[in-house]
């Protein structure tokens, strides 16, 4: 259990009997949990305390108390046992400062007493993410890139906590454009290979441009739907080689990027085909689909607003009798609540679909495919805009390749990461792959973390070369910071070897390699401590213990949110934390074997953490950099 999941029963209780009438207000604010009146402090210490209690303030000025007396009397009736002491601070602010032995047993609990999720309760549900899903038949472009790693990271974090996840790569793989691909291919005088997705993408434009002048190849690039729908054999068979060189192309993305995505997880706009008939039964029969114009939608009234002059309706079926996207949509979501059980469902989409999926979750709880006990939310997102502060493209004004983007961010970490190595005064110098290694890694943490530590609603800035650099809230100082507290152990590995007189080189080698562990690796007692040994006795260890203990409330925040910015800025001020102690706290030249040995541990757990909440946002660590 969290720290402050411990403590807010204990503070509503005691607000409750100081003052029945505030204990109401507090209860009701604190239910929402962005809005919270107990929470744990922020970059900027209290002037005393780890925890503060907010609303005190505002509840004694509406019930016209004396704000001070109230918040002394709550301090008279607060129950903390042997976690902490509380204090009234400023005008009528509870401050609550946890004890070091509270701190030093729970940490021995948490890092190394056997706990996989850190203090994180177990949740227990199936979670249904749709996330990523390009349109097939073309490269995948920048605009995929924001749905693909907060999909990523929301995958992991909900596996982690111990819910099933079942990831929907909802791709576009059906419709007019592979009608209107297949008719252009086939009037190709040359051979075509539909092996190579870049061609193909080529002919795809060629198409769109006929498709738009030439009526008579627009009929026939209908039929070719009419046909694929139907079943034909020819035109399933070219179907399946544009979308198969399509998939094979966005593994390869999906690999670089080191995402959960697999072709396992396609579940494509195709597979919904058979069931959308059934859909619009379903939808006429609960009264529901009425006919507008020779098409069949839904109106949605209460999204009026939304479509100003024009009719709030939800298209399911054209006048033409094709099936909009609406449709499938529906199919969708009813397949995963009926089918895969979802209990929770969530859509990592940009924000331009908002309308679109209130709109669908609406006419599915009102068409009874989403039941009150299914949660469905939309993750939505800004876009990445350049350094013009527009969306972000090419100098000509095209669309980014996103294997290109990647390419150039590990070129550019592998030319950093090669200045660096040349003025290293330490060590032996990088081979080429290992600086290869760090490039790749550093380039595509940079990406992600430059995209996941931002509020996800809004736009931001995508800048190589802020994103990449080793200072401030990047993935490089993190990656970094955890190359610095794992060095730790080598070098206590190290000097126990050294006083264990391992006299030869390769002796000393041997052990150095042997110390470079997973972080939750023990080592020996000499290098990384037993759990009894952590003793806090500096403030910079108080409040690193502190921060280290904060994972729970941070990455539930998380789950309850879907904003992932919230667990990047722990994880800053953890390194931050790590800085400071590091800085005033001698380590391996301690002044005593207990105080060594305690420190040791805080640079593991740090360690742990570290490699933890970075391999949450899909980003890999570096034993050295």
């Amino acid at each position: 259990m969290s720290v402050l999941k411990l403590i807010r029963p204990r503070v509503l209780a005691a607000i409750k009997i100081a003052s029945p009438a505030a204990g109401e207000i507090a209860t009701v604010a604190d239910c929402a949990y962005t809005n919270s009146w107990i929470s744990a402090k922020s970059n900027a210490p209290l002037p005393f305390g780890d925890i503060q209690v907010r609303g005190l303030l505002q509840a004694a000025k509406r019930l016209k108390l004396d704000p001070h007396q109230f918040a002394a009397a709550v301090i008279e009736h607060l129950d903390l046992g042997d976690i902490g002491t509380a204090k009234v601070d400023g005008p009528g602010f509870v401050n609550i400062r946890l004890n070091d032995s509270y701190l030093e047993n729970r940490l021995q609990e948490v890092f190394w007493k056997g706990d996989e999720r850190y203090g994180v309760e177990e949740v227990k549900q199936r979670v249904i993410i749709d996330y990523s899903s390009p349109n097939l038949a073309k490269e995948m472009h920048v605009g995929h890139l924001r749905s693909t790693i907060i999909g990523d990271a929301l995958h992991r974090i909900h596996r982690f906590v111990g819910s099933e996840v079942i990831a929907q790569n909802h791709v576009g793989d059906w419709g007019t454009q592979f009608g209107m691909l297949i008719a252009h291919v086939n009037d190709a005088e040359t051979h075509v290979d539909l092996d190579q997705l870049q061609g193909l993408e080529q002919l795809y434009v060629q198409a769109k441009v006929r498709f738009d002048a030439e009526p008579e190849f627009k009929e026939r690039a209908r039929d070719n739907v009419v046909k694929l729908q139907a079943g034909d054999p020819e035109m399933k068979e070219q179907w399946l080689k544009i979308v198969d060189v399509s998939l094979r192309h966005a593994q390869k993305i999906y690999d670089t990027l080191d995402t959960l995505l697999t072709r396992n997880d396609v579940c494509g706009e195709s597979f919904y085909n058979d069931d959308l008939p059934k859909v619009v039964e379903d939808l006429t029969a609960c009264g529901l689909l009425v006919v507008d114009g020779g098409a069949k939608v839904v109106f949605t009234p209460e999204f009026a607003k939304d479509f100003g002059k024009n009719k709030p309706v939800f298209m399911v079926q054209k006048s033409g009798d094709g099936f909009g996207y609406a449709a499938t949509d529906l199919g969708a979501i009813r397949y995963r609540v009926r089918t895969l059980k979802g209990d929770r469902l969530l859509y990592v989409i940009d924000n331009r679909q908002s309308l679109h999926l209130r709109q669908l979750f609406d006419v599915a709880s009102r068409a009874g495919f989403l039941p009150p006990s299914v949660s469905a939310a939309h993750v939505g997102f800004g876009t990445m805009m350049g350094r013009d502060k527009k969306p972000f493209k090419t100098r000509d004004g095209g669309t980014i390749k996103l294997a290109e983007l990647i390419a150039e961010a590990q070129e550019r970490a592998y030319v950093l990461a090669k200045k660096k190595d040349a003025t290293r005064t330490k060590g032996d110098p990088f081979t080429e792959a290992e600086l290869k290694d760090i490039g790749n890694k550093v380039g595509v943490g940079a990406i992600k973390y430059a995209d996941l530590s931002k509020h996800r609603d809004k736009d931001y800035m995508f800048d190589f070369d802020l994103m990449l650099q080793f200072e401030g809230n990047t993935a490089p100082y993190l990656m970094y910071a955890y190359t610095r507290a794992r060095s730790v152990a080598r070098g206590a590995a190290a000097t126990a070897a050294d006083v264990a007189a391992s006299t030869t080189v390769e002796s000393l080698t041997a052990t150095i390699s042997t110390a470079t562990l997973a972080p939750s690796t023990s080592l020996s007692p000499s290098s990384t401590p037993t759990p009894q040994a952590v003793k806090l006795a500096h403030h910079a260890e108080h409040n690193l213990a502190v921060t280290l203990l904060q994972f729970p409330d941070e990455l539930n925040t998380v789950l309850d949110t879907s904003l992932t910015h919230h667990l990047c800025t722990y994880l800053y001020r953890l390194a931050q934390a790590y800085t400071q102690f590091y800085s005033v706290c001698p380590v391996l030249r301690a002044p005593d074997q207990e105080t060594r040995d305690s420190r040791l541990a805080l640079c593991d757990a740090t360690a742990q953490m570290l490699k933890t909440g970075l391999g949450l946002l899909g980003i890999s660590v570096l034993e050295v950099m």
